[in-house]
């Protein structure tokens, strides 16, 4: 006996592909600030061996005030298997009198087994003036002067092994104190400064160990920098011969999902010699921000900050950091007591590889200062 079982079939309705594909269309569509952030970073003229980039923007630090800046860059390259090479000019110009006109690039050679680094720039800096030292930052009145500065630089550097490059370098810089005020006056011939203008060519030595995943905006690696230089009396108008040392240590590890974890290292350090406007100065827009650039000046300058950067959503960022630094005549006098805090936040908008707009509120003691511009601190 055949049995026959009855079957309940079902058949589905007709898919609508076109509503699916709109769906689909809306879901990958760029928002409004991925578009944005896309035009910053838009190449002007792009092919496989030359990309052409501009950009136009705004800048604030208590030092210059409101600027405008313009930027060109270029990546070119001889061969499609070489890497590239790059070029950039930019002039900046603020509503207090502060302006910066800077062309700078870096060459390389073959596959990098050697580079040239140049950058050659003119600025002139309207700013604040407590004196020199420590102390003076601290009791004098402020007053101002006019800081002018001309100068060009060329490093060339030889790849050893690994991330080790080794180099030498030229740097003739022009520098003036101008429009000083009466009591600047003062201060500076009770630092015994006496000297407003100079110009001076340096000799360097350069030892560079870099690891890093990317220059702009690194998540992982190591980069230390050490350059000794000599700027003798014949090579200038100064009366004597100076010496100058910098050294910076940076550390970049990736911690959680879009966190990163960078920890800056810096000293900067002139022979005793050496006119007042050559010497460091804390704050600014890299290094111990929050405190207005110029007023805690000396012969040498040490600092240390650990920022943590979290990506929040799509390009957008935040930054959290703290730090210390100091300035002081010499290390034998060196006191742990005149040691500066910094600390502050900060947000990012990014771009490819770069930060195309950092915003960072920083706080010293009695201080505090707001910095808009591009590309990371460090």
């Amino acid at each position: 006996m055949l049995l026959l079982a009855s079957a309940h079939i079902s058949y589905a309705q007709n898919i609508d592909y076109a509503s699916v594909q709109a769906a689909f269309d809306r879901a990958s569509r760029p928002s409004f600030l991925q578009r944005a952030v896309g035009r910053l970073s838009m190449p002007l003229k792009q092919s496989d061996k030359f990309t052409l980039t501009g950009r136009a923007g705004i800048a604030y630090t208590p030092e210059t005030d409101l600027a405008l800046t313009l930027s060109a860059s270029v990546a070119y390259r001889g061969k499609e298997q070489h890497p590239y090479s790059h070029l950039a000019a930019s002039v900046m110009a603020s509503i207090d009198g502060f302006y910066r006109l800077q062309i700078a690039g870096e060459q390389l050679f073959g596959m990098g087994e050697g580079r040239l680094l140049y950058d050659v720039g003119i600025g002139s800096l309207p700013t604040r003036f407590w004196g020199l030292g420590y102390d003076a930052a601290i009791n004098n009145i402020r007053t101002r002067y006019t800081l002018f500065t001309t100068y060009g630089t060329a490093t060339y550097l030889h790849h050893i092994a690994g991330g080790l490059h080794v180099g030498a370098g030229v740097d003739m810089r022009y520098g003036a104190g101008r429009e000083v005020e009466p009591l600047a006056e003062e201060y500076l011939q009770a630092g015994g400064q006496g000297v407003r203008s100079t110009y001076t060519t340096g000799l360097s030595l350069t030892l560079r160990f870099d690891t890093r995943n990317s220059q702009y905006n690194a998540s992982q690696g190591i980069y230390l920098a050490l350059t000794g230089e000599v700027r003798p009396k014949a090579l200038g108008n100064y009366s004597q011969t100076l010496w100058h040392l910098t050294a910076q240590a940076n550390y970049y590890q990736s911690l959680w999902q879009g966190a990163v974890a960078a920890l800056d290292l810096y000293a900067d350090a002139w022979s005793s010699a050496a006119p007042w406007f050559y010497w460091p100065t804390m704050g600014g827009q890299s290094r111990m921000r929050g405190y207005y650039y110029g007023r805690y000046t000396d012969r040498k300058m040490a600092t240390a900050q650990l920022e943590l950067r979290q990506r929040v959503y799509g390009p957008i960022g935040v930054v959290v950091w703290g730090g210390a630094g100091s300035v002081f005549a010499s290390h034998k006098i060196f006191d742990w007591g005149e040691v500066l805090p910094s600390y502050g936040v900060g947000l990012r908008l990014s771009a490819g590889e770069r930060t195309a707009l950092r915003i960072d509120y920083g706080f010293g003691r009695k201080c505090s200062g707001l910095i808009i511009n591009i590309n990371e601190a460090f």
